[in-house]
């Protein structure tokens, strides 16, 4: 492109003007250099109860408000950390009534079998 062209070697000069503004008080420009340096998001660690069912989560979800009341995380990344296990807890969910309905059709067979084998012997 156009701008690349214009731009070759001079990267590491426009990167240090960039910087001397920023040091010398330029605040859009100590915003911008910010927001390309830091991390956007950080690793949260909260201690929560292992998930083996759906209601497992309150406990979960018990830990991470109290994380969040406490100030070990922020309310933002509390929000995304509680996503994460309201997701998980409806996947567990949908897992636990497929197999409930898996069951119910077998034992629906299973009983049709039954009465067609009743049937069958009064005729």
């Amino acid at each position: 492109m156009v701008s690349e062209a214009l731009l070759k070697g001079e990267e590491v000069e426009l990167v240090r003007k960039a910087i001397a503004l920023a040091k010398a008080g330029d605040v859009q420009m100590l915003k911008f250099l910010l927001d390309r340096i830091l991390p956007k998001d950080r690793a949260v660690c909260v201690d929560v109860p292992q998930m083996e069912a759906a209601s497992d989560a309150i406990g979960a979800l018990g830990a991470i408000i109290d994380a969040v009341g406490s100030g070990r995380i922020a309310p933002n990344e509390g929000s995304v950390v509680a996503s994460l296990f309201v997701t998980r807890a409806r996947m567990i969910k949908d897992a636990e009534l497929n197999l409930r309905l898996d069951d119910i059709e077998k034992r629906q067979k299973e009983i049709q079998c039954i009465v067609e084998k009743l049937l069958l012997k009064e005729e």
